[in-house]
């Protein structure tokens, strides 16, 4: 992923003093063959209760349900008892109020909370240890909310949150821009229009494995299922007629997988994702011209190209992203075509013995694990509903609006690397019997930060916390020191990213110690955003208040979204003073 083309450079892995001997083994996933095709489902849409215009009012309910996903008859944690639980999908500007009831019955009678993945600006219903104290089994709480800006979100816990998401709950959040409705009435969008939510599990004699390894290479890695769902099947069916083109709302639930989305022979175009539509569609994928420039010096070596580690096409979604994209359909009927997951490099780690060391270093398989169908296409006879949509088509350009840059005023605060980096180390250290076992460590600036759910916002603030006030502009560096991929994502407000920088790796460095500064070339609004190994990622976010009454005010988490990395200390938070 996000590899520079660059002089030749040697490979030494890092080195750890171990005694114990670790046996990594790699999972391939679960062919999608056994249980038979499914025909695709649509997440159910939650009833709104309120009849009023602009206002959407709602019941979730976390609960333990039996249901056949994966071939066998397995307990789930689900919302309303589907998985994923039901879509929410409201228009921008709505008032949002949704019940939450935490029926986790005995053997799963752990607190929990919603959180709104992308929402902005109403700290009081963010559903973080910070913002509340967990609600236990029985109990209840009611989040309010405006959906502010469109785009594609989620919902899931953020409480033990990586065995809660592997075990099914979470959900699509949709909040519709106004502009789609002459989009799709000039032929420039679609008319169908379906969300998938992706995700992996793993389930074994009808329980739902562990996401709360206490193996240190796991935790490294990051716990991935052998199944893959698409939203909450194995291997549907999704019937698009034959001349037209569907959309697809695609969002990343995993709490590890990347997922890198393809539809051999054919093109996804993007349209959208975390901030609505954009301003032009766009074709991904493939590589980017970028600049090398001295580390020391700052002075210019000339372009350097960068891949970005999947095929022009394609999409790349790490764990908390979502992506907006279309499928033309220019085949016949009876034609079908898969959609599949195929492996991209994130930094997977190994270790082997090497000179009577353990050495931990890239894993051999790491981007190279054979691909699955996930779904499939099947072309059906229909009215057709040709588009007129590639690459640069206008979108919001073309109703009078756009994502207009944000401004950088003379009195912007600059959070750098020393405010926000993203650490991990893997080391050894004696256990109660005088072994020495290997053992992980994950931080942000420094600090492993572990927010206690019970706890609620009067817990210390986190030593690594960064402080800024409602209406400030704050220019941002987020660093990642580490050998792996990390998505960072900010609670609260989203942010426009305006470049990524490559910096030397220290185990590959080249010979004129440069560095790659690779512009965005698009302004979009992100709040959850790759950032490839020992990269920054640039970003200018604007602290607004959308319900100009301070709701925007509080403790906003911020962290990994490998939700075992975030849990087990890559984690900050940002602290918004009135």
């Amino acid at each position: 992923m996000f590899s520079k083309s660059s002089p030749s450079a040697s490979s030494s892995p890092a080195r750890a003093s171990l005694v114990m001997l670790v046996f990594v083994y790699a999972c391939q996933c679960r062919p999608a063959t056994t249980p038979e095709v499914r025909s695709f489902i649509e997440p159910a849409l939650l009833a709104d209760e309120d009849i009023t215009e602009g206002r959407f009012v709602g019941t979730l309910q976390a609960s333990a349900t039996t249901l056949d996903r994966t071939g066998t008859p397995t307990e789930f944690l689900t919302f309303n008892g589907g998985i994923p639980g039901p879509q929410i999908r409201v228009r921008q500007g709505d008032e949002v109020s949704i019940r939450f009831l935490n029926g986790l019955p005995d053997g799963h009678d752990w607190s929990s909370g919603v959180h709104w993945h992308g929402i902005e600006g109403y700290n009081a219903s963010d559903g973080t240890p910070l913002t509340e104290v967990g609600i236990l089994p029985g109990a209840e709480t009611t989040y309010t909310f405006r959906a502010t800006r469109p785009g594609v979100f989620w919902y899931h816990p953020h409480i033990r949150g990586a065995q809660a998401i592997f075990s099914g709950l979470y959900g699509p959040l949709i909040v519709v821009d106004p502009a789609e409705d002459e989009l799709i009435a000039r032929g420039v969008l679609p008319t169908d229009d379906r969300v998938l939510v992706l995700s992996d599990t793993w389930t074994s004699q009808g329980i739902v494995t562990s996401a709360e390894s206490t193996n240190a290479m796991e935790i490294m890695n990051g716990t991935e299922g052998r199944e893959l769902l698409v939203n909450g099947h194995l291997l549907p069916t999704l019937e698009v007629v034959a001349g037209s083109a569907v959309r697809l709302r695609l969002i990343n639930s995993s709490i590890t997988r990347f997922w890198r989305v393809s539809v051999p022979g054919h093109t996804l175009i993007r349209v959208g994702g975390e901030g609505g539509l954009l301003n032009h569609a766009r074709v991904e994928g493939g590589s980017v011209t970028g600049e090398r420039f001295d580390v020391e010096t700052g002075a210019s070596l000339g372009p350097a190209e960068v891949s970005l580690g999947y095929e022009r096409g394609e999409v790349l979604l790490a764990p908390g992203e979502r992506a907006d994209v279309v499928l033309i359909t220019d085949g016949v009927v009876g034609d079908e075509w898969p959609l599949r997951w195929e492996d991209s490099p994130r930094g997977r780690h190994e270790m082997w013995m090497e000179e009577g060391e353990m050495v931990m270093g890239d894993a051999a398989d790491d981007g190279t694990r054979p691909g699955v169908e996930v779904a499939r296409f099947r072309l059906v006879a229909g009215e057709e509903a040709p588009i007129t949509l590639a690459d640069g088509t206008p979108l919001l350009a073309a109703v009078g609006r756009s994502i207009d840059p944000v401004a950088t005023p003379a009195n912007a605060q600059w959070f750098d690397e020393a405010g926000t980096t993203l650490d991990e180390e893997m080391t050894h250290e004696e256990d109660e019997n005088g072994e020495q076992v290997m053992t992980t460590w994950f931080g942000m600036n420094g600090v492993s930060w572990h927010p206690d759910h019970m706890a609620g916002p009067e817990q210390p603030m986190a030593p690594s916390a960064k402080s800024a006030r409602i209406g400030d502009t704050i220019e941002w560096e987020v660093r990642n020191n580490s050998m792996m991929a990390h998505p960072y994502h900010l609670h609260g407000f989203s942010y426009q990213p305006y470049a990524l920088v490559f910096w030397p790796d220290p185990d590959h460095a080249t010979a004129d110690n440069s560095a790659v500064r690779v512009p965005w070339s698009h302004d979009e609004f992100e709040d959850t955003t790759l950032i490839p190994p020992f990269a920054s990622l640039y970003f200018r976010v604007h602290l607004s208040d959308p319900a100009g009454d301070g709701s925007a005010a509080g403790r906003w988490v911020q962290h990994c979204h490998i939700l075992q990395h975030g849990e087990n200390g890559m984690m900050s938070e940002l602290v918004v003073s009135p």
